[in-house]
């Protein structure tokens, strides 16, 4: 196919738009109830069983996907909406083995009567933390190899990310040869070094993400290589707190945050903090960083264009979501809003305020979709 292609990941499956103009392949099924632009097209080119529950998706070189599936989401990955009565508990939460500690006290096998609600994952008879390291979100790779402009191959790449802390595999990257991942509690770099199309070599560059349940969603996301060849990647509110390779120990639990290292997890650092639910970050051609932020889901409160430098605070607290005080610190001194007289100054306000619930975000060079 020719003509300016970009390979776009929906809930159903992969959709390759064409430019006006370009060679158009039948590919089957068209997706339904999508609104073009003029001049595109859309035409499928992976769906189930070929792929499930996508979250992320990267390419390699050779025009390979790899594509996160979760699992984990919601029923081994517990979120604290689910248990408003653990909230308490949650937000003293300072490490993420606190957060283990937390789901083996509130999970104890002896306490599996009152704790039904838990799927007996394991087939044990009892509902208790164990069943929260059986499942395991995967990620596949996708790939089109007679050429015929459909994908005809899915194979897991790399699976297990599955002990009681374990989040979804929320963000992939390839790069060098490698595939990035971003799965709390960890980043790992994942290799396939015998050419069989399965990570063989799997290397956890720095863990300690993820300290707080938090609302559904709120995970490691979007990595990204920045314009220094570092690699960048975010995570929302549930926190972080990492003892770097060379022992400087970045305790950042009750915020989201970006963070940068380099390929090999050396020169790890926290380039900025104070974020709610930054999915994805993105360079413009100058280097400059951006985001898009959540809201809190509370009246007034707005989605946000973010502008990130190092060392910058957004100003959101975990504990900000979480209201009924008299003073409510994130609505009503504004910190949600783009600059105004009398901001407070520890703050990088918003840039503008954005439509509701970005769950993507990149720079388009000008060149393709």
């Amino acid at each position: 196919m020719t003509g300016g292609i970009a390979l776009l990941l929906l809930a159903v499956g992969f959709i390759v738009p064409t430019a006006r103009g370009a060679e158009e392949v039948d590919l089957g099924e068209e997706p339904t109830n999508v609104e073009l632009s003029a001049g595109l097209s859309i035409r499928l080119w992976a769906k189930q069983p070929m792929l499930a529950s996508p979250v992320a998706i990267t390419l390699d070189g050779k025009g390979r996907a790899y594509v996160t599936r979760t699992v984990r989401r919601r029923h081994s990955a517990l979120p604290i909406r689910s248990h408003e009565d653990w909230m308490p508990d949650d937000l003293a939460l300072e490490s993420v083995e606190d957060r283990r500690a937390h789901h083996r006290r509130k999970l104890a096998p002896d306490l599996s009567d009152q704790n039904d609600w838990l799927t007996d994952f394991n087939g044990d008879g009892e509902h208790d933390w164990r069943d929260l390291t059986v499942q395991s979100d995967k990620i596949y790779r996708i790939e089109d190899t007679d050429g015929d402009g459909v994908a005809d191959r899915s194979t897991i790449f790399a699976e297990g990310f599955d002990s009681e802390v374990s989040g979804i595999a929320g963000g992939v990257l390839w790069h060098r040869d490698s595939l990035y991942a971003t799965v709390v509690p960890d980043l790992w770099r994942l290799r396939d070094t015998d050419g069989d199309g399965k990570a063989d070599e799997r290397e956890s560059l720095s863990q300690g993400y993820g300290v707080h349940m938090g609302f559904s969603g709120h995970n490691m996301h979007g990595p990204v290589v920045g314009p220094d060849g570092r690699v960048y990647w975010s995570i929302g509110d549930i926190g972080a707190n990492v003892v770097g390779p060379d022992g400087k120990r970045w305790r950042y639990p009750h915020e989201g945050a970006v963070f940068r290292c380099e390929p090999d997890g050396s020169d790890f650092e926290v380039f900025a903090h104070g974020l709610r639910n930054p999915q994805e970050i993105a360079f413009d051609p100058h280097g400059n960083l951006f985001t898009v932020d959540n809201d809190s889901d509370r009246a007034g409160d707005r989605e946000r264009i973010v502008y990130i430098t190092r060392g910058s605070d957004s100003g959101w607290r975990i504990y900000w979501q979480y209201g009924g005080a008299k003073h409510d610190v994130w609505i009503d001194e504004g910190l949600y809003k783009p600059h105004f007289e009398g901001q407070p100054a520890y703050i990088t306000p918003a840039v503008a305020h954005y439509s509701q619930g970005p769950a993507g975000f990149v720079r388009n060079p000008g060149t393709a979709l």
